[in-house]
């Protein structure tokens, strides 16, 4: 009676033992492509997925380029913060250059989609 008592104490042993062993691997199965759903999911709605081209940025052919002025960046950045008034978004628009005219109504527009999704 006692060589049968510790042969079933081992099947129950060994029996649980490998219920524990698979649903450790399943879990970490699981798991993985849970956090792999979830990685696409997140560069997805980031907009940094691994397979997507990097962005270039466009300008409109009339753009003139103002880079070889000296005074035009120390005319804008030597005002101080608190000397500028706050224009409208009209005024603010048609004092910027074409390009960055561009850039900043693309980037309002991209807002724009974004908040309906």
């Amino acid at each position: 009676m006692d060589n049968s008592l510790k042969t079933g104490f081992m099947a129950v042993f060994a029996v649980s033992g490998s219920v524990v062993f698979l649903a450790l691997q399943a879990h970490k199965y699981l798991l993985s492509n849970f956090m792999k759903k979830m990685e696409l999911e997140f560069n997805n709605s980031t907009g940094s997925g691994k397979h997507e081209p990097k962005k270039k940025v466009r300008f409109a052919d009339d753009v003139v380029d103002r880079t070889s002025e000296k005074a035009y960046g120390k005319k804008h950045l030597s005002r101080p913060a608190a000397a500028v008034s706050r224009p409208s978004n009209d005024e603010t628009l048609e004092a910027m250059p074409e390009n960055w005219q561009v850039m900043y109504k693309g980037i309002l527009r991209h807002r724009n989609l974004r908040a309906y999704i």
